[in-house]
């Protein structure tokens, strides 16, 4: 057929009548506009090609719900905290040089070779004269530990007597007070130690050696201490000094008992702990010095004091030294350079050296030990590595060194071979520079390292142990040749998770990475920022380290050359800077934090734009500065475009940081509470409907703050309505307001119709205050003319739809507020019973917006008029006793004792009658409406404003700009939240996971949540594998519908506990998944398995009762509170069986997802259980339809679930079935996986919503353009990324509609040619056919290029259910006769009856059918309870 002709039928009309349906096409019908034409041509131009969109292939389809929000908990990252910080630095303020040598005259007990070793600190002996000697040796040693401790003060004692040494002794302990002593002890020229480890002194005239003992060295030096031993048989002195300090302790043990016996505590003896101390010796127990005449007498106090010079003299007396010819000791003595200076030969050994100890004892040691011992004192440090040095000198000599604590043999350590290949290169250039004056070239030593840890990086093997070199590029950090390079590589590193980041803080990366910042160079500022990220991430208590460096990271932030992902690490890490930290904050404010923030919240980077949101919080968190600042920079309206983000990461971050805006302010003056209430409300209407769970747990957490800032408001609301639906005998005929319309007014953001208010609130009075332009000021907000109680309203019915989410940890969470709210309520009326002075007072309740005027002129509020004025009292002492006992029920009941501070504070709390917090009279007495009559709302009023305010009087005499400020709120105290949520604990978590973890931040991924790609993991692998099967079973579903197979073998056969209502087919599994009732479930016929998706029991979705209601009983059960008990448990028991009415599969070509649609509105999607986690679970639920749950609501009751239970007229009643009777079609869903877009509609929904599943977005409702509801979706077609919505109404029409249009525009043609309710609806794969059915039994195939039917024919007037196959030319009818196949052309295939012979299988009723969306496969479910999958026979 002729394109043009096609087009221009198309364009004459796109309402097609027919005779049958009776709505021919006349004057009133919609007709083609010449836009919808032009609209219509490139879509028409697809169909005339035969085809309708593009089909994506697997690997290129989208996968849904991957991100890390829907695949584990909202909640940080628990790390075992590891105290990497030194609680103490020591230092060692004295050091005592005890030398015992006795110059000239050997010790009897010790033979000597010849020739011996005799110098001591270098010095020899023997070419001076004795006196000289002595003191040239104790000088060189004063100066030999000077170059490890500078400041400590030095004290020789050479050949001194016991006397000396206590008094030098007990002088350096009186001075140095509770810092560390060193005594050092030279036993050259003394016999070895005593075996009770007493060391010798002499007398005062030399003539006698004189022990002194360990015990009383001790108390005269005291803790903390440390002893350095360097004479023979050492190591028995530490036995004994471990000894005597245990029986030490001991005898202060028993002095410190004699305190309770009367002796005062004056008298005792401070408690030291001498096991603590520290010990140093040169030889174990029994063994003597080394004597070898090429190395010093006192090698152990060379190792210890200079390192490197006896390095080199031992490493030139090996034997594998001749790889470095014409070197002598001599040589080592003229190494050019100062220690301290690294780019000298000396300075840059020593430099190596201690990287080198650093390591060793870092790979060895306990990491407790080594914190004590290398990092706590610089001197103990410098002294423990020299120490190792020691250990493997003296072992070559068949010494072994001694140490308490001990510690584990390091002499062999494989890192002692990269310093001899250190020594070697620098020997190597040691005679050029001696004799030729060359310069000296640094070792390569630094560099190969760093090339070790790159190595070790690179490995990517979950199972390495750690990596060894990490201290050495803690050394390389000083030098600037390398430190670039090893930042990136620490950097790399700390990316491996927290525990790299703990052991890079336990190692001491803080103080050089902190010292770092005070640098300019800005190639170091990406790196610097991304290292404190981690290390805040893992550790938020080094905020306090990073205050005065907060303007490093402000400058990365507003550096716009800097990159997106380093703006977002300086984001977090200001955050965490601000993050409950005083001086923080106000740091962060004069460093203007919040202008930065808020110019880049428009940035492409979706990370960056929440972190922005989430500094901002964190700033205001309880510091009202902030929040004026904000207030005057617009902050709270620049923030509102992010609460309709595509991430809902960053929605949640918006509404996080609203919430700290209201809560921040302390002093509550007028101008905070209008705009907080419009924040309020903003959040409520725009994210109150949000798709993401995330966001919505944030909103319940942002209105907590209203609730407590505005509390008697909402107080007022709470018993107010408690009185309306607990008494509906008072509302006196009046028409009562259902739960849907109130719900209905607050989803579209207007107030309830049925509240009319006259009165002109301080909001609208305070029209002139405005703070800059703005486009949701405080004026433009009035000119809605929202009265604020209508507002307080709008915002408990928020709450209280939160309280009742389908997600059960959303409706858990508003769950408190509400039953925060409610127990105020039972407070406040027993604080007024406690306090009050007459037994026939009225009860009283909180002010209302009907008795203000009266309260505001001092007259007593009204008790009740007209009707019901007694008996009124009488209900309302009912429901007081019945809100009593709801608190107690719920486990929240109050103590007696707390009555009376609970009604003082309640004095000081504003209400909705004052001057500011008020709306005008409903009508006087008249007014009827959700709060009931006015004499109930009077004396709801009355009640609170006795308890609250004492009478009218009080209320007058309050200044007008401080009413909230002195009640609503007591000053200078941060409010304690009802409840604090996970979020900002799992967004800072983003921070600690491996890099392999976190969304890529490549350029063209910042507004994406995408993982990076890992070529080698498994799950790819496993993933590609899927593709190809499917790939396999499509190509085999081709050649099936090729051959033309007939459905006639039954395949599996199953048996349910109830009717099915729905059966599908998995696409590319052996699995079919059956639906009744609530649940749904899915049977793997070849495993023999099934699995079950059933909503929890008590959860949100569950619990549709009003908050209020208890199944509890009051003190004084009445009839009237029986019934309402049973009405609840009724009402309770119909919500748990919203039964299930549309299954689609999420992910299919992949790890398929379920995705439930209950005919409340509510669409819940679960994932499969694994063999790790059997159960399944449910990732997201949301209301698909929030009109349709309202509705659905509405159909058991209203808010109350007494409102209308006693007066329901004959009209109500048909009413209330014709609603019931819409709700059982239930929602009926179409999901896009190419596109991500569900589209949602049914019950008595006039609109299709269509979401963005990506981005948890509604996209656009789309108006069905009648009175009739959607009783089917056609299908999207496999992978076919089309915008053709098809929906079959209840009133015969097919409608199609484009999504890309506007949705006024959208409907783009209607075909009537069926009489009955659509039971079936579905577009053929790749062709321009739609097949619809109606429950008339008249079957159509429209050709969509001529907007007319190809084919039609009737199937029967007893067909229940009809299907469809999307690819091949077969449609199934079912009826009591069974189930008949045809051609889309009315042929008839073949029919699978109800008893196919002797031995077949009996088929029931059938009442759901449907094909496999490739393979010719059909499954049925059957009203006995019985489902069956049919496919054609085995081909041999």
């Amino acid at each position: 057929m002729d394109s043009s002709r096609n087009y221009g039928r198309l364009s004459a009309s796109f309402v097609i009548g027919s005779g049958s349906c009776g709505g021919g096409v006349g004057p009133s019908s919609r007709k083609t506009s010449m836009s919808d034409s032009q609209q219509m041509l490139p879509l028409l131009q697809q169909l005339t090609n035969g085809s309708f969109g593009v089909i994506v292939p697997d690997k290129h389809c989208p996968l849904c719900f991957q991100a890390k929000r829907h695949q584990e908990r909202i909640e940080g990252i628990k790390c075992k905290p590891v105290a990497w910080r030194i609680r103490e630095r020591m230092r060692t303020a004295s050091v005592v040089l005890v030398l015992c040598l006795n110059i000239g005259v050997d010790p009897p007990d010790v033979v000597k070779i010849q020739p011996c070793a005799r110098l001591e600190c270098w010095v020899d002996p023997s070419s001076v004269s004795a006196p000289k000697a002595m003191e040239l040796i104790g000088n060189n040693l004063q100066i030999q530990y000077e170059r490890w401790q500078p400041r400590a003060r030095y004290k020789k004692c050479h050949d001194p007597t016991a006397e000396d040494v206590k008094k030098l002794c007990t002088s350096l302990r009186r001075n140095a007070k509770g810092e560390r002593i060193l005594f050092h002890y030279n036993g050259h020229g003394v016999p070895k130690p005593t075996a009770n480890g007493e060391i010798w002194v002499f007398n005062k005239t030399f003539t006698q050696y004189i022990p002194l003992s360990i015990f009383e060295l001790q108390s005269w030096m005291g803790a903390p201490s440390i002893y350095v031993y360097d004479c023979s048989n050492a190591g028995i002195i530490i036995n004994s000094f471990q000894q005597f300090a245990e029986q030490h302790e001991k005898d202060l043990e028993k002095s410190s008992q004699r305190v309770g016996a009367g002796q005062p505590q004056s008298l005792l003896t401070p408690l030291v702990s001498y096991k603590n101390c520290i010990h140093l010796a040169a030889c174990s127990v029994n063994e003597i010095l080394p004597m070898n005449a090429n190395l010093p007498a006192d090698l152990f106090t060379s190792c210890l004091t200079t390192p490197i010079i006896i390095a080199l003299k031992w490493y030139t007396m090996q034997e594998k030294f001749e790889l470095v010819p014409h070197i002598h000791s001599d040589q080592v003595d003229k190494i050019p350079g100062k220690v301290n200076d690294r780019r000298t030969m000396m300075g840059e050994l020593n430099w190596i050296f201690t990287a080198i100890t650093d390591t060793i004892a870092w790979n060895t040691l306990p990491r407790d030990l080594f914190q004590r011992l290398f990092r706590q004192d610089l001197l103990v440090a410098s002294l423990f590595r020299n120490f190792l040095l020691a250990e493997r000198i003296l072992r070559s000599h068949d010494c072994t060194p001694v140490s308490h604590p001990a510690l584990p043999p390091c002499f062999r350590h494989h890192m002692w071979s990269a310093w001899d290949l250190v020594v070697d290169y620098a020997l190597q250039q040691l005679p050029e520079i001696l004799e030729k004056g060359a310069p000296y070239r640094q070792l390569p030593f630094f560099e190969q390292q760093l090339t070790a840890f790159q190595v070790w990086l690179d490995r990517e093997s979950e199972s390495r142990s750690p990596p060894e070199q990490l201290p050495i590029v803690l050394q390389v950090l000083l030098s600037q040749v390398h430190r670039l390079r090893a930042l990136e590589l620490l950097a790399r590193f700390l990316d491996l998770g927290p525990w790299a980041v703990n052991l890079a803080l336990g190692v001491g990366i803080f103080p050089y990475v902190l010292k770092l910042l005070q640098s300019s160079a800005k190639e170091l500022r990406p790196v610097l920022v991304f290292i404190w990220a981690k290390i805040l991430a893992v550790d938020p208590n080094c905020q306090v380290d990073l205050v005065k460096e907060h303007k490093y990271f402000l400058s990365v932030l507003q550096d716009p050359t800097v990159s997106k992902e380093h703006r977002t690490l300086s984001a977090f890490v200001l955050a965490c800077i601000v993050n409950d930290f005083l001086l923080g904050k106000t740091s962060a404010l004069q460093g203007s934090l919040v202008s930065i923030c808020l110019e880049q919240l428009n940035d492409e980077s979706w990370l960056l734009r929440q972190w922005l949101a989430i500094c901002l919080g964190m700033l205001w968190q309880n510091f009202e500065k902030a929040r004026w600042s904000g207030v005057r920079d617009l902050a709270h309206e620049k923030l509102y475009p992010l609460l309709k983000d595509p991430i809902p990461e960053v929605r949640a971050a918006a509404v996080f940081a609203l919430g700290t805006f209201i809560s921040s302010v302390t002093d509550r003056e007028e101008h905070a509470n209008n705009i907080d209430r419009i924040i309020a409300i903003t959040l409520l209407d725009t994210v109150g409907e949000d798709m993401s769970p995330l966001v919505r747990l944030e909103l319940a957490a942002a209105l907590q703050w209203m609730v407590l800032l505005f509390e008697s408001q909402f107080v007022t609301v709470y018993m107010q309505e408690q009185m309306s639906s607990s008494n509906p005998a008072l509302t006196l005929g009046a028409t009562p307001v259902i739960s849907s319309e109130r719900s209905a007014s607050i989803s579209h953001g207007t107030p309830s119709p049925t509240i009319v208010h006259h009165s002109t609130h301080s909001l609208e009075r305070h029209v002139s205050m405005r703070r800059g332009a703005s486009s949701s000021s405080i004026s433009n907000m009035v000119s809605s003319a929202i009265p604020f109680h209508s507002i307080f309203l709008r915002l408990w019915q928020g709450i209280y739809n939160l309280g009742h989410d389908p997600f059960p940890e959303v409706a858990e969470t508003a769950q408190k507020i509400i039953s925060y709210v409610r127990d105020k309520s039972v407070d406040l009326i027993t604080a007024k019973e406690a306090t009050s002075d007459k037994c026939n007072s009225s009860v009283s309740l909180p002010p209302s917006p009907s008795t203000r005027g009266n309260f505001l002129s001092g007259e007593s509020p009204p008790v009740g008029g007209g009707v019901g004025g007694v008996s009124g009292h009488q209900n309302i002492g009912n429901w007081a006793n019945k809100l009593r006992n709801s608190k107690h029920l719920s486990g929240n009941a109050m103590n007696n004792s707390d009555h009376q501070s609970i009604l003082q504070r309640k004095m000081r709390t504003t209400s909705m009658g004052d001057e500011t917090d008020s709306c005008g009279p409903l009508n006087g007495s008249r007014s009827t409406g959700v709060l009931g009559v006015g004499h109930v709302v009077s004396g709801v009023a009355n009640l609170t404003m006795n308890a609250v305010g004492g009478g009218g009087g009080g209320e007058g005499s309050r200044s007008t700009h401080s009413s909230t400020s002195e009640n609503n709120y007591e000053p200078k105290f941060a409010l304690k939240p009802i409840l604090q949520t996970e979020f900002i604990s799992w967004a800072i978590s983003y921070f600690m996971r491996p890099g392999k973890n976190r969304y890529a931040s490549a350029e063209g991924t910042e507004g994406q949540q995408v993982f990076p790609a890992d070529t080698n993991s498994p799950e790819l692998r496993s993933r590609q594998f899927r593709f190809h099967r499917n790939e396999l079973i499509r190509r085999q579903s081709k050649e099936q519908h090729i051959r033309g197979s007939r459905i006639d073998t039954q395949i599996c056969m199953l048996k349910t506990q109830h009717t099915p209502a729905i059966v599908k087919l998995l696409s590319y599994e052996p699995q079919l998944a059956v639906a009744y009732k609530e649940k749904v479930l899915v049977y793997d016929w070849m495993r023999n398995s099934v699995r079950s998706y059933v909503p929890q029991a008590g959860s949100g979705a569950a619990t549709r009762n009003h908050v209020g209601e208890s199944s509890g009983a009051s003190s004084s059960p009445s009839a009237h509170m029986q019934h309402h008990q049973q009405q609840y448990l009724q009402q309770q028991q119909q919500s748990l069986t919203a039964r299930v009415s549309a299954i689609e599969f999420l992910n299919a070509h992949d790890i398929g997802l379920i995705l439930a649609g209950h005919e409340d509105g509510v669409v819940r999607v679960w994932q499969p259980g694994t063999d790790d986690q059997p159960e399944s679970q449910l990732i997201t639920a949301f209301e698909g339809i929030p009109a349709m749950n309202a509705a659905y609501n509405s159909s058991y009751g209203s808010i109350g679930g007494g409102v209308g239970s006693g007066s329901s007229s004959g009209s109500g009643s048909s009413s209330l079935k014709h609603r019931r009777d819409l709700m059982r079609t239930g929602i009926v869903t179409a999901w896009q996986q190419c596109r991500q877009h569900l589209v949602v509609g049914g019950g008595n929904s006039r609109y299709l919503r269509i979401w963005d599943v990506e981005r948890e977005l509604k996209l656009c409702d789309i108006p069905i353009g009648s009175e009739t509801s959607v009783r089917v979706l056609a299908p999207f077609s496999y992978n076919m990324n089309s915008s053709i919505v098809v929906a079959g109404c209840a009133d015969g029409s097919v409608r199609l509609f484009d999504k890309r249009q506007s949705p006024q525009e959208s409907r783009i043609c209607v075909f009537r040619e069926h009489a009955g309710a659509i039971l079936s609806a579905c577009m053929k794969e790749n062709q321009p056919l739609l097949v619809t059915g109606c429950a008339k039994g008249r079957v159509r195939v429209f050709d969509l290029r001529q907007a007319a039917a190809v084919q039609s024919w009737e199937a029967g007037n007893d067909v229940a259910v009809i299907a469809s196959h999307p690819s091949t030319d077969m449609i199934a009818c079912g009826s009591a006769q069974g189930i008949a196949l045809h051609q889309e052309n009315g042929r008839a295939l073949n029919t699978l009856r109800g008893n196919e012979g002797f031995m077949g299988t009996k088929i029931g009723y059938p009442t759901c059918l449907s094909f496999h969306s490739h393979k010719a496969a059909l499954a049925v479910g059957c009203v006995d309870n019985t489902v069956v999958v049919y496919e054609p026979s085995a081909v041999l």
